[in-house]
Order: C-alpha cells, then structure tokens, then sequence
C-alpha cells in the first residue's frame, strides 16, 4: 500500500469568500530532507564523517562543495531553455540523488580509511553538483504553487531541517551519522518524484504559456548583488546555528530549537497570509528583515557567553532568514511567471557566495578587527549589508522593465512543442470524422479514449486543453474545422487553431498575470465560472475566487464579460 501524506489547508478569509490559502504537504518535508543532508555534509562535514563537534566549518571540503554547487547553479541559469527537456525530466533527479549519495559515501570512506585529503575533497564536489541539481529540481517544484502555499512549505522545510539536523547528530553515534547522511538524498528522491509531473513541454499538453523573457545580464547584476548580501548575514547565521549552537550537549538546546521553530513559522506564516491581498513579492522583507537586525545585535552577547536567550534569537533569525530567501524566489518566479530554472540558478548562486563571506567572516574574527568597533565591528558589518540589501533589492517595477517585450521568439523549445500540437490537429481535423475520440497518454501520444455515440449532430473534432473530442457547433473549434480545405485557407485554419491561446498569452505578459493567474484567466476567457475552475485546477473555492479577484485588478476590468471584451479586442486587434 502506498504511503501518502495528507495536505493541510490554511485558509484566511477576508469576510467576502475571497479569503488566501496555503497548502502544506510533502513538498515542505521532501525539501526539508535535503535541507537537513546539507547541514550533515556541508555545514558540518568534520562531526558527520569523524565525530569532532569543534571543528571549523571553513574547510577545504565546504569550500570545494560550495563552489561546486555555485558554479552548477550557474550553469543552468545561463542554460536554462536551451536544456530545458533535461531540467524538466525525471532522470534529472536520479543524477542529483546519484551524486549526493556517492559524494557523501566518498568523504565518509575517505575518513573511515585515513585516505589523502584529495578523496575527500572529490566527494565535495559530488556533494556540491548533487545539490545544486537538487536544489533546482526543488525550486521548480515550488514555483508549481501560490504565494501563502510557498511561503509555508519554505518555513515548515527549515524548521524540520533544523530539527531533523539536531536529532541526527545528538542521538546517532559516529560513525553512524555519516551513513545516515549517506541515505538522506533517497529519502526525498521519491517525494520529489511524486511532486514533479510530466512536463507540459514533454507530454505536449496545451495551454503551455511560455515564461517571460528578461534581460539576463541586467537581471542577473540586478538581482544578484543584493541576493549575495543577505547571503552573508545567512552565512553567519548558519555557522553560529549549524556548528555551535545545535551541536551543543546541553539538553536545553533541542528545547531551544523547538521554540525558535515555532517562532519564526508562526511570524513568517502571519506574514505570508497578508501578502497575496497586497500583490507585491517585497512585503515580506519589510517586517522580516528588521526582526533579523534585531536579533544580529545579540551576536556579540552570544559569543561571550552563550546564554539561552542569544541562542534562541540567533536561532530564530536564521530560521526566519533562510526561510525568507527561499521563499522569496520561488515568489518572484510564479508572481512574475519567470523561469524558475533561471530564478533558482542566479538565487542559489548569489547566496551560495554570500554564505562562503559569512562563513569566512565568523570563522576569522581578525577579518573585521580593522573596524573602531571593538567586539560588534561583525555586527556592523552585517547591518551595514542588510541595509545595503534592502536598499538595492529590485522593486516590482524595476522588474517590469527587465522584462522584454514578448516577441513570441522566446522559449524555443516551448515554442517547438506548440508548434508540434498545431500540426498534430491539423492533421486530425482534415479527416474523416470517427467514432471516437482522442487524448494524450502519459507519454504525450494521441490514444482514443472514448466513444463518441452521444456527440452532438455537426459536432467536428477538436482540441480542448489535454483532449481532442468533439467541438459544440458555432464554437471556435467549430469553426475552425469547418473552414475549406483548400491551399489559401490553411494559413486561416491554423490563426483560428492558435488564436484563441495566442491572445491569453499576450494579455498574461501584457498585465504580467503570475503562473497560476493565467490558467485561471484562460479558463475565464473560455467562459468558465469560479466553480468549474475550482474543480479543475484543484483548488478552495475561496483560492479560486481570489485568483479572479486579482486578475480583475491587474486588469483593471471587474467582471468576465470585460475580459471576454478584452480578449475580443485583442482578436480584432490581429485581424
């Protein structure tokens, strides 16, 4: 019998049934699994492989990992669609659960058996490429759900990360931990399988709505600069959290981490339940980021004595700001439909370096003794960051304008696909008709799937979101399988055929519809009301009504009958 986990819904409603609602479920602990594997290996290499609890973090084996891991999500930002069927394909997992475990086993044998420190440095850079491939893998998976459901799962990840990362090292023994470590990366491997579907682009289903093209170079100099200074403050964070503060033996601590685990899910998911009334991706940093400050100014505090109440806020901090920056990513790719393969791989690598600075500057206190600043010249430095941060970081409309104009050239092999399903229609339509109709197996081949004996009469075949059947008489589909076979008309055929998708694309890169508001807004224009939308895209009805809400506003319409006005405007607009 197949374990499955159940979700939990949150829904906050406002009083008029348009209330936001966050799911929770296995995407939050598939993610949280890794997570706790990369404290184990990287963050804490020297407990997990040879049981010292007072090692450095700054070794040669986080270095190597680290940057591997910088430099693979680098690659598929800058590759991105080009190797699109690779980033959206199931074997990709394999190879990210292949590398981690083989990497992860490399530097335990390596310590076990006393090899040179060149085995072990390899089995850092299989840990860094695994979990970067892993952590583009996940980032598309969370950019598949809406703002209150991916700020959520991101705090209940950490919070578990954290937990199930204390449990590992304080109740196995050496050298237990570094094979438990070993075996975390299959752990996720089938929940993050069951989380990614095929693809839209692999099983050629329809609509595909490509994501939005952007400046690269701008957007990554843009985006990238203040990503890496919050990724210092992370950094530090980390080390004090990772490597003094939950390895400690005093029985207290794990008291300690359950408490600032509650805190910061209970303030992050306060925050998340507001934001999608406000629309703006940025609300989050404005009550997070000073709470993070406040509890920078404890570090010094921390550091002389380790009391209770510095570990608690520290803790609390980096559970608040590595939630935050998650978070924060996987919003900007679904609010702005960008491409989350190129979202994750410039974020990752932003913070990926800032975190080796933070690392660098925990472990080297001399680094910032230049500083008047005695004991909080760290300190300074950090707000200093945060500030400077805060103060760079891009704006809704600084993004708007690092969006290209849609040409429709974008999205290659996207575009390809769509191309594909056209010439598999035409080819369809142009016979005779049959006693059955059509749809796409798994594999995305056309198969019949059911009889057609109550179709209605001059009923023609069509194709309707997955499935080609038979299309009402006077409708679009109609319409465009009843125009003459003839040469002249099949560049009509095909405008008819393409048009209707076309026009909802245009309209969704025009007002800059998120992911999810644009299937909505599709299935709207196609004159479906919030009840069949509801059903059809596995949503609450008050999530549902929300998405119309939101779509009415972006588009400066109020009812269904304004935006079919909208998208016949753009219809006529072509002809």
């Amino acid at each position: 019998m197949a374990f499955s986990f159940p979700r939990i819904s949150i829904t906050v409603d406002d009083g008029n049934e348009r209330g936001t609602q966050g799911e929770l479920g296995t995407l939050a602990f598939g993610f949280g699994i890794h997570l706790a594997w990369t404290y184990c290996v990287l963050f804490n290499s020297e407990l997990t492989f040879s049981g010292v609890r007072d090692a450095m973090t700054f070794c040669p084996f986080f270095l190597v990992a680290v940057v591997a891991f910088a430099i693979l999500t680098l690659f598929t930002s800058i590759t991105d669609q080009k190797l699109l069927r690779f980033y959206t394909d199931r074997p990709a997992m394999i190879l990210a659960a292949g590398f981690s475990v083989v990497g992860t086993a490399v530097a335990l044998i390596s310590h076990l058996t006393g090899q040179a420190d060149g085995v072990f440095i390899v089995g850092g850079a299989l840990c860094g490429i695994g979990s970067g491939l892993f952590t583009m893998l996940w980032g598309t998976a969370y950019a598949r759900y809406n703002t209150a459901s991916i700020v959520l799962n991101s705090v209940v990840a950490v919070v578990f990360a954290t937990l199930l990362y204390s449990l590992v090292i304080h109740v196995l023994p050496w050298p237990f931990v570094g094979v438990i470590a070993c075996v975390l990366p299959l752990f996720e491997l089938p929940l993050l399988w069951k989380l990614t579907p095929i693809s839209y682009a692999l099983r050629h289903a329809v609509p595909i709505f490509n994501p939005l093209p952007i400046r690269k170079v701008t957007f990554m100099l843009r985006f990238s600069i203040p990503i890496l200074l919050f990724g210092i403050t992370l950094g530090v964070l980390k080390d004090v959290g990772l490597t003094r503060i939950l390895p400690s033996v005093d029985p207290t601590v794990q008291l300690i981490a359950l408490f600032a685990g509650g805190t910061a899910a209970i303030v992050l998911m306060v925050v998340a339940f507001s934001i999608d009334k406000r629309s703006h991706w940025d609300f989050l940093f404005r009550p997070l980021i000073p709470f993070v400050a406040f509890t920078l100014l404890f570090l010094p505090w921390f550091q002389e004595s380790a009391e209770l109440i510095p570990s608690l806020l520290l803790l609390t901090g980096f559970l608040c700001l590595g939630s935050l920056m998650w978070a924060l990513l996987g919003q900007l790719a679904q609010e702005f439909r960008l491409s989350p393969i190129c979202m994750f791989g410039i974020g990752s690598t932003a913070i990926a370096i800032g975190t080796i600075l933070g690392v660098y500057l925990v472990e080297n206190p001399s680094s910032t003794g230049w500083l008047p600043f005695g004991e909080g010249s760290l300190v300074v430095v950090l707000l200093i960051s945060l500030m400077f941060a805060m103060a760079l970081l891009p704006r809704v409309r600084d993004i708007k304008r690092i969006i290209l104009p849609h040409t429709g050239e974008d999205g290659a092999p996207i575009a390809e696909f769509n191309k594909e399903i056209d010439q598999a229609k035409a080819i369809l339509q142009s016979r005779p008709r049959p006693a059955w109709s059509v749809g796409l197996d798994a594999a995305g081949v056309f198969v019949p799937v059911s009889g057609t004996a109550g179709a209605p009469a001059g009923g023609s075949i069509a194709y309707d979101t997955a499935v080609i059947g038979w299309a009402e008489p006077g409708s679009e589909a109609q319409e465009a399988a009843e125009l003459p076979k003839d040469e002249a008309s099949d560049e009509e055929r095909a405008k008819v055929r393409g048009r209707f998708r076309t026009q909802c694309e245009e309209i969704a890169n025009r007002y800059l519809l998120s992911r999810r508001e644009t299937e909505v807004m599709f299935l709207l224009a196609k004159g479906h009301n919030a009840a069949f939308i509801q059903e059809k895209l596995c949503i609450s009805k008050s999530t549902a009504k929300t998405h119309i809400s939101h779509i009415y506003r972006k588009l400066d319409i109020h009812n269904q009958q304004e935006l079919l006005a909208m998208v016949d405007a753009a219809r006529n607009s072509e002809d």
